[in-house]
This record gives structure tokens, C-alpha cells and sequence, in this order.
């Protein structure tokens, strides 16, 4: 539970500039990754996530919130006089944290919200810290050891996939390889490896980018999103021609993921051509007692290019019979990783029924909620 902050508000604007910074210090103190402040008619209501769940912090009066904002909007180089457009920044100083801290703005109702959402580059987890299935992580640095294929991380937002994106970055980067990213917003700065920021305010999107980098002479790609038809083209167009490139997708499984790419307009040949690996993952709460929980820990599956799986796609074959060539295969599923962390007691059934979407009470055995319709044949 977070822990309240001082009742005692600044007297004047010099006292704001300290405790602007110790709020910012104590938020990221309580591994908080993001800091919300929600302006309401009658003051404004930070609010804290950790471990993925929002909780109230504490209420400031309207004069103290609209102070408050200005102070964190000049601190990440935000235009003070613009309050009717969305902004985004970044806060660097040293003095609050750290790490990164970007920092977004949105006019609503009652004025400006803010979120702040902390990034700490020197504490990135590498992929053997990720907790993996053995058989994930190995079938994982495989896909990024080739010389070519897209590997795509997939699962809803706030699921880990960035961090999982960045862990691969970390195994790849080497100096003798040209990294280039692309990304909306770029979340770590790495140092070795070239990254893009879109801004689409000025036409310069995923594509253009994409375009624009293919002609730097890249080894690796890493596609922060793939959104649309001509951003999935062109990053399955870059794994064929030769170079590895990172993405991710919201799906809800690994096998959605190729249902995903053929409905933004991918061939069929050319998906099983150029995907070398899929991973879909989940984040639940560890277990601290009967009654609370201490960070978190990720729940994972994945396909790999397979003969037997590319011929039945080709054929368009059921989603029934494509999971069963995934377990057949004995690669991991959400649904055995769930089952293996609560064998071993770390998490519960409550927490996998609030992520994975079963319900304890009436049944025994974890069932990935299904969201999508089963797969059928296409053309294009």
C-alpha cells in the first residue's frame, strides 16, 4: 500500500520546487510505475500503480494542482502556455531519480491531467532475468542468433512487452551490428544503438521511418508497435530481406498473433516465410502472505517456426487442431506457465482469474479467456 505523503503542502513557490521533488523521489522510492494526477471540479487526485494496479495517494486543493502541474511541465521542457493540446516530455534530472521519466499531458474537463511513467536504463532486466521457461528463453535467443526473421512479443498493454523488447535488444547489441529502433515513445535510452521517435504531427510515422531506415544499412529493426497494414508490410518485407526485426502486437495469444498479420493484409506464404518466433506474456502479482503481494512475475508462451504448423496455417486448419500442434511441439502455454506458478505457490488463483480471465470457483482447470474468432482461411 502506498504510503501518504506529507500533509503539510508548500507555503509559497519556493517551497513547491522541493516538494514537487520529493513527491516525484517518493513515488519512484515505491516502485511505482507511473505517477497519475487526475484533475477533478474540486482539486486533483494522484494516484500511484504498482504492480500494475492503481491506488489513491493523496488529494490536492485546485491551487496546489494547477501549481504543481506547471512545476512538472517546466521541469520536462513542456510548453507552459499550452493547455488544449496534448504534450509529451521527458524529465532528466538527477536530483528526482535515476532514470528516464516521461511525462504526458491531456486537456480534459477540469484541466490538464498528467502521467508520469518512470524508466530506470541501468536496472533493464536481461532476458535470463526474465523469469522465462527455460524452453522460452532458449527457443527465444535461438530466433535472435539467425541472421533474418521477424520475432514478435505479444499480449495486452501493461503486459511487460517492452521490457521483453528491450532485454532482446540488450543480447543483440553488439558492435559490430547497426541497431535502429523506432519507437512511440521511446521508453529506455540504450546507449549503442540508434533510436527514432515517431511524431505524427509532422508526417513522420512508423513507415516513413521504417522507410527511411532501411536505407541506413541496419542489421536489426526494432518496431515499437505494428498498428497497421503498411507498417506490418514493410517489417515483414525488412525479416525477409535479410535483417532480424523486433515488434510487438496486441493479441491475446501467440497463435492470434498470425491471425493478426493476415488480417492487416500479410500473406500467408509470406508469414510463415518470415516469423521466427512469437512470444505472448502476462504479468501477475507474487504472493507475500494471504492477503498481499510483492512485485511481479511473468507468465509466458510461444510458437516457433515450424513444418508441421506452416502447413497446417497454409491450410487454413481450426484453431482446436493449431493448439494442438503447439502442444504437441511442447511449447509452453499461458495456461501451464499459470498452472506451474501456482504449484509453486507464487501466485494465487485469484490473481491468475483477474489477469488470465478464469474463474477459481468453477472450474480446475486455467483457461486462457478467448477473444478472438477461430482462424479461418484468407486470400491475398
Amino acid at each position: 500500500m502506498a504510503t501518504a505523503l506529507p500533509n503539510k503542502l508548500p507555503n509559497n513557490d519556493q517551497e513547491l520546487i522541493p516538494w514537487v521533488t520529493k513527491l516525484i523521489v517518493q513515488a519512484h522510492a515505491q516502485q511505482a510505475s507511473d505517477l497519475h494526477i487526475d484533475p477533478q471540479a474540486n482539486g486533483a487526485q494522484i494516484r500511484l500503480r504498482i504492480d500494475g494496479l492503481l491506488q489513491d495517494w493523496q488529494f490536492l486543493p485546485t491551487l496546489w494542482y494547477t501549481r504543481l502541474v506547471s512545476r512538472i511541465k517546466v521541469l520536462a521542457q513542456m510548453d507552459l502556455a499550452e493547455r488544449r493540446l496534448p504534450q509529451d516530455g521527458r524529465l532528466l534530472d538527477s536530483n528526482i531519480g535515476p532514470g528516464h521519466i516521461r511525462v504526458a499531458s491531456l486537456p480534459t474537463l477540469f484541466g490538464e491531467k498528467l502521467c508520469l511513467r518512470f524508466s530506470d536504463p541501468g536496472h533493464s532486466p536481461s532476458l535470463a532475468q526474465l523469469n522465462m521457461p527455460l524452453a522460452t528463453r532458449q527457443a527465444l535467443e535461438h530466433a535472435l542468433s539467425l541472421p533474418q526473421g521477424l520475432i514478435l512479443i505479444t499480449g495486452p498493454t501493461g503486459s511487460g512487452k517492452t521490457t521483453t523488447l528491450y532485454a532482446c535488444l540488450e543480447r543483440l547489441n553488439q558492435r559490430n551490428r547497426h541497431i535502429a529502433t523506432v519507437e512511440d515513445p521511446i521508453e529506455r535510452v540504450m546507449p549503442g544503438i540508434v533510436q527514432t521517435n515517431v511524431q505524427p504531427r509532422i508526417g513522420l510515422d512508423f513507415p516513413v521511418i521504417l522507410r527511411a531506415l532501411l536505407r541506413q544499412d541496419p542489421d536489426v529493426l526494432m518496431v515499437g508497435e505494428i498498428r497497421d497494414g503498411e507498417t506490418a508490410a514493410m517489417a515483414v518485407q525488412a525479416a525477409e530481406t535479410g535483417h532480424i526485426v523486433l515488434s510487438t502486437l496486441h493479441t491475446s495469444s501467440a497463435l492470434d498473433a498470425l491471425n493478426r498479420l493476415r488480417h492487416l493484409g500479410i500473406a500467408d506464404y509470406l508469414i510463415v516465410d518470415t516469423v521466427s518466433f512469437v512470444l505472448a506474456q502476462r504479468l501477475v502479482r507474487k504472493c507475500n502472505g494471504p492477503d498481499s503481494y510483492d512485485g511481479r512475475i511473468g507468465l509466458y508462451e510461444h510458437i516457433t517456426k515450424s513444418h508441421e504448423l506452416a502447413r497446417a496455417w497454409m491450410a487454413g486448419t481450426d484453431r482446436e487442431q493449431l493448439e494442438n500442434i503447439a502442444l504437441r511441439a511442447g511449447w509452453p502455454t499461458l495456461n501451464s506457465s499459470a498452472q506451474e506458478a501456482l504449484a509453486e505457490g507464487l501466485t494465487n488463483a485469484h490473481e491468475l482469474a483477474r489477469v488470465l480471465g478464469y474463474n477459481p470457483q468453477h472450474t480446475t482447470t486455467l483457461r486462457v479467456a478467448e477473444t478472438t474468432k477461430p482462424i479461418t482461411p484468407g486470400r491475398h
